[in-house]
């Protein structure tokens, strides 16, 4: 069985939000299999690839959902040859996004 590649990356953020951006490489295909992170105030979260094109969206609702972000056994896969970038679009202080996934 071939080894899989993978990849994962973290963005911290403030007020304004944070993006964690895995880098575009020609000929490769990005699959989100996990977002993770916190933040501190109710937020947009997204998937997108390329840059500015949503291609899985969801909330964080912190009077529901708590400070924590987790959205595991996820499939969303990234345009190929383009970057794919994990976002959280805003808190009152402190933020906090990671993608992790495979490379095809």
């Amino acid at each position: 069985m071939a080894d899989i590649d993978r990849f994962s990356v973290t963005a911290a953020g403030t007020d304004s939000g944070a993006t964690a951006t895995q880098t575009a490489s020609a000929g490769s295909t990005f699959v989100v299999t996990n977002i993770s992170g916190h933040g501190d105030a109710d937020s947009a979260i997204t998937i997108e690839s390329p840059a500015s094109t949503i291609i899985w969206e969801g909330k964080k609702d912190v009077s529901v959902e708590g400070l924590p972000i987790e959205h595991g056994g996820m499939n969303v896969t990234g345009a190929k040859g383009a970057a794919i970038l994990g976002k959280i679009a805003a808190s009152s202080a402190d933020c906090q996004i990671t993608i992790s996934g495979v490379i095809k």
